[in-house]
């Protein structure tokens, strides 16, 4: 038997009870809670106020009994009483007796005089600690300030007598505690003062805590505590919990009342609202059933009592909402499935209206150029004798075809009538675009001239899947041969394992490598294959290497043939090297003879004819070596050999020396020949001297050459780039024969002059300016000129060099003036195999005593055997069974004896090439003398070394 369910009324009371409980319990604690906190607030208010009240009344009777103090302390008779010391005591005793400032019972006052004497008191017996004392004394007598001080020591208060804006003396008065000049005022609350120790000093209730007790002694359970910081004091209310929750307990009593009243209230709301619902819903309830029943509306029934209805309206409703509930679910579900479709749909009738489409139909439709309607004719007139095409469209969007494949199929009901057709359209454009870009791609790499192939690493093997027509052109394999093997078959006995080893950790690195192979065809053939793998990734993951090959045999032969062919040049470089050292001492030998004998008949009698003659003959002899000069310093520009040397030197002194070196020469042809120097104050730089001197000697022995009449002009700037970088600026000009413009642009160029009529007039190889040009190259600068045929020529040209200190070259004069003086005579031993180059050394050496050897061998057996200690060793470097550089080691290693170890040696040597001046170095030798030389330089240098020797 089915149950009968309760009345409207019941259920509204046993759900709402329950929850009626929990919100009264709720709003019950809220409230006290509430009331609580403001009886909180409100007793932490009243202490607040206490003790702000208490921090008020001990500013006010400070401040309030300072002030007072201060205006006694202007009084006339104060003042005159420090003044007037006869008089004071006829009126100071009876104006000290009047003195009274506060309600404290007890108050001591006393007159203090600048000295801090005191001169009269009332009831004086204060005993203050001497920190208190010192204070006030040193503030108010010693910087006429106001002081005043509560502490357990009691309340001090001192302000000080002026006079004249100076404290003459000071008033002072003393309460003995805190606790008796605050004892009359009203309290709110119990109030405390207490120090940094936590000592009381005040108390408005001393039977609760007593005064000078400490604060930490007192049980404050059940007290409420509020401080307030004041000086180096602490202010405190103090105030039983249960009193101030006392004078508020009339608001628990009130809110129990209305907690009360607010239940009573609820419960007749919710019986009221309960015989309400219950009625109301009854009506509706007939009224629905007879409206469903007949389609009437039947009159509501005022006076039933039956709570039936409300179950019977839930369950119609209930059902009603199933029904709805799963239909919807079902068009939802369907319309889900359209809309989620890849393809496009399109339902038609009978007559071909439309019924159904999804929304990629409806998008396909906006991207075309006619209405919905022509699409579908046009759809259904293609396929109404197929069941599936593709059809061609014209998209909006991209301008271009779309290629749509449409497939028919009928559609039935549940009885099996057919009720229309359904077109589904799949779009096929894409797809044909990536076969066209594969077949395009394919036909691409399959014609590429560059060798292809493409392995997949992710098999056993790593087999070759695709090779083009250039792999099969360049190994002989066939695609059918190769597809599914590996590449091992095109390696051989000769391939280098060390080169597939790096290959195959590249790509267990999956790292892509170029590297070449030496590699086989089918043939048997050897080819050099430039690999280059690249790895390729599928899903961030490399499944493949693609290959690009290429036979670079052709080039390694090059690259073996230039090998071949630089060492071959590198031979040839050495062999003219070696030759050119050789040529340039046997040149330079009998050319040093020539001159020797030429500078002893110099230092003969000789008449002006063979002066003349002499003159000749030196002038040729320079021109030769300047020629044989040129060609070694050409031959060391061409083989990389030519040095530039970094030494401190004076520009202004050298510049002064060129141009008393060509003076005569002007001199001769009546040319006038000036220097103008712009140095900016900069006399020493960092460079190499001799090859700047070249290039300015050539240009300017070119421009006297060339000149008959008129000047040369030498100009000669320094600029400062930045740091200690200088450049050097130099123009030469002259009036000489000038070039022709058409031959201005190969004047640089090697063994070139302006013609052959300026070779036969002038002479000359035509490598002086060609090796100019180099030399300014080499030190960073460069050369130019301008010209004009017949009118004469300007060289300008720039070198790269850096300021440097002129302390460096101060050794250098110190040991010019050094070999200036008169030295002593010597004794030299002069190693040279030439009898010509002996005696020319031996007669510029005439004024001391000289011995000669013919080679190495002989010097050492003369260095070893003879008694007398030579001073200084003149070694030629070239010599038979023995030369000069064997020789100076052995004497450096003291074959000679330990006496030579150390012995000033010389090199003479005819070589001028790259590394004979290191060679003499690295041999031991001190000094290098060049042939031909002067007799100077060798005087010089042997004067030099014999007085270097001694000072050691």
């Amino acid at each position: 038997m089915q149950k009968t369910p309760p009345r409207l009324r019941k259920l509204l009371l046993t759900n709402m009870l329950p929850r009626l409980i929990a919100l009264v319990v709720v709003l019950s604690i809220t409230l006290f809670a509430a009331a609580f906190h403001f009886v909180s607030q409100q007793t932490q208010v009243l202490q607040q106020q206490s003790v702000e009240g208490l921090q008020q009344d001990l500013s006010y009777i400070v401040d309030d009994t300072t002030r007072q103090l201060a205006d006694l302390a202007a009084n006339d008779i104060i003042i005159n009483s420090l003044v007037d010391m006869e008089q004071r005591g006829n009126y100071l005793p009876m104006f000290f007796r009047s003195l009274n400032l506060t309600q404290a019972p007890h108050v001591e006052f006393a007159l203090f005089d600048f000295a801090g004497n005191q001169i009269i008191d009332k009831n004086w017996q204060a005993k203050l600690p001497d920190n208190l004392e010192k204070t006030w004394r040193q503030l108010t007598l010693g910087e006429s300030a106001t002081f005043s001080s509560v502490s357990k020591h009691g309340v001090l208060i001192s302000v000080p007598v002026l006079l004249g804006g100076v404290a003459e003396g000071a008033l002072v008065m003393y309460v003995d505690s805190l606790q008796s000049l605050l004892t009359s005022y009203p309290r709110l609350t119990n109030q405390l003062v207490s120090d940094s120790q936590g000592l009381v000093l005040f108390s408005s209730q001393p039977t609760l805590i007593a005064p000078n007790t400490l604060l930490s002694e007192f049980n404050d359970s059940g007290y409420s505590f509020e401080s307030v910081p004041w000086q180096n004091l602490t202010l405190y209310s103090i105030e039983p919990t249960f009193a101030a929750y006392k004078s508020v307990a009339w608001i628990g009593v009130v809110l129990v009342a209305m907690i009360i009243g607010f239940v009573l209230i609820i419960l007749h709301m919710v019986r009221k609202t309960g015989a309400l619902a219950e009625n109301t819903l009854s009506n509706l309830y007939n009224d629905i059933k007879h409206k469903t029943r007949d389609g009437q509306c039947a009159l509501p029934s005022s006076n039933s009592e039956e709570a039936q209805e409300l179950a019977d309206i839930r369950n119609a409703f209930d059902k009603l909402m199933h029904e709805l509930a799963e239909a919807s679910l079902s068009n939802e579900q369907f319309s889900n499935v359209l809309e989620s479709m890849g393809d496009m749909l399109l339902v038609v009738d009978k007559n071909n209206a439309v019924l159904l489409s999804n929304k990629r139909f409806d998008q396909f439709c906006e991207d075309q150029y006619v209405e919905m309607s022509d699409i579908v004719k046009f759809i259904v007139q293609r396929l109404s004798n197929d069941t599936s095409n593709e059809l061609t469209h014209f998209s909006l969007t991209t301008g271009k075809d779309r290629f749509i494949r449409w497939t028919k199929a009928t559609l039935t009901d549940s009885f099996g009538d057919e009720r229309g057709t359904m077109y589904i359209g799949s779009d096929e454009t894409e797809r044909r675009s990536l076969e066209s870009n594969v077949q395009i791609l394919t036909h691409a790499m399959d014609e590429a001239t560059v060798s292809i192939i493409i392995s997949d690493i992710t098999r056993v093997g790593q087999p070759v899947i695709y090779v083009n027509s250039a792999f099969e052109a360049l190994t002989g394999y066939k695609r059918e041969e190769i597809i599914g093997h590996n590449c091992r078959a095109m390696q051989g006995n000769s391939t280098d394992t060390k080169s597939i080893d790096k290959v195959r950790q590249a790509i267990a690195r999956r790292e892509p490598i170029d590297i070449t192979l030496l590699n086989y065809r089918k043939d048997g053939s050897e080819f050099y294959n430039r690999l280059n793998l690249t790895p390729v990734k599928t899903n961030g993951e490399v499944t493949h290497y693609i290959g690009f090959q290429q036979d670079v045999t052709q080039q390694r032969l090059t690259e073996q043939y230039l090998q071949d062919a630089r060492e071959k040049a590198e031979d040839s470089a050495r062999s003219k090297s070696s030759f050119l050292a050789s040529m340039s001492h046997e040149i330079r030998t009998p050319i040093h003879g020539i001159s020797g004998v030429l500078q002893l008949l110099e230092a003969s009698k000789l008449d002006d004819d063979q002066r003349h003659y002499l003159s000749l003959a030196k002038f040729s002899i320079q021109g030769l070596l300047h020629i044989v000069n040129d060609i070694l310093d050409f031959s060391k520009i061409e083989a990389g050999q030519l040095q530039i040397e970094n030494a401190p030197f004076d520009i202004a002194q050298s510049l002064h020396a060129i141009e008393n070196q060509f003076a005569l020469l002007c001199d001769d042809k009546g040319l006038t020949l000036q220097f103008n120097n712009e140095l900016n104050n900069i006399n020493v730089v960092l460079g190499d001297e001799v090859r700047f001197g070249q290039i300015l000697s050539n240009l300017i022995g070119n421009a006297i050459k060339f000149t008959d009449t008129g000047s040369i002009e030498v100009h000669t700037k320094l600029e400062t780039l930045h740091s200690n970088d200088i450049q050097i600026h130099c123009k030469v000009i002259d009036t000489g024969i000038g070039i022709a413009e058409d031959k201005q642009s190969t004047i640089f160029d090697v063994f070139t002059q302006e013609d052959l009529s300026t070779t036969r007039e002038f002479g000359g190889t035509g490598l002086g300016l060609s090796i100019s040009k180099q030399l300014c190259e080499l030190m960073g600068g460069s050369i130019s000129l301008e010209s004009k045929k017949g009118e004469g020529s300007t060289f300008y040209f720039t070198v790269n060099m850096e300021y440097t200190d002129e302390a460096l070259i101060a050794p250098i004069l110190l040991n010019e003036q050094k070999q200036s003086t008169e030295t002593k005579k010597l004794k030299i031993l002069v190693v040279e195999d030439n009898d010509i180059n002996q005696i020319i050394v031996k007669q510029h050496l005439s004024q001391h005593t000289t011995l000669s050897a013919k080679s190495g061998v002989e010097a050492l057996e003369a260095l070893s055997k003879m008694k007398v200690t030579f001073d200084v060793i003149l070694m030629d470097c070239q010599m038979p069974q023995m030369d000069g550089f064997e020789a100076t080691k052995r004497i450096r290693k003291g074959e000679a004896g330990d006496r030579y170890v150390d012995v000033p040696i010389i090199a003479l040597t005819a070589n001028a090439m790259k590394g004979d001046k290191e060679r003499c170095v690295d041999a031991g030798m001190d000094d290098y003398l060049s042939k031909p030389f002067e007799v100077e330089d060798l005087l010089k240098k042997v004067e030099y070394w014999a007085k270097s020797k001694v000072s050691t």
